[in-house]
């Protein structure tokens, strides 16, 4: 597994988390979890740094471009 592949796995996760919370009726915790998400996804693209990428970089190697 790469950090790539890993980071989008996260961020997957962490979408089916907020939809699950959000199916339980707490909308107030799943819309705070949608919001940081969208302000990391927002900083990685206008800056290119992700701190979720950041992190990884120390556990796992970095993906093969081809």
């Amino acid at each position: 597994m790469c950090v790539d592949r890993m980071r989008s796995l996260i961020l997957a996760i962490i979408i089916g988390l907020s939809m699950g919370i959000a199916g339980e009726q707490n909308f107030q915790l799943a819309f705070i979890m949608q919001l940081l998400l969208i302000i990391a996804l927002l900083v990685d693209g206008a800056t290119g740094f992700c701190p979720i990428r950041a992190v990884l970089h120390n556990i796992l190697p970095p993906c093969n471009r081809n």
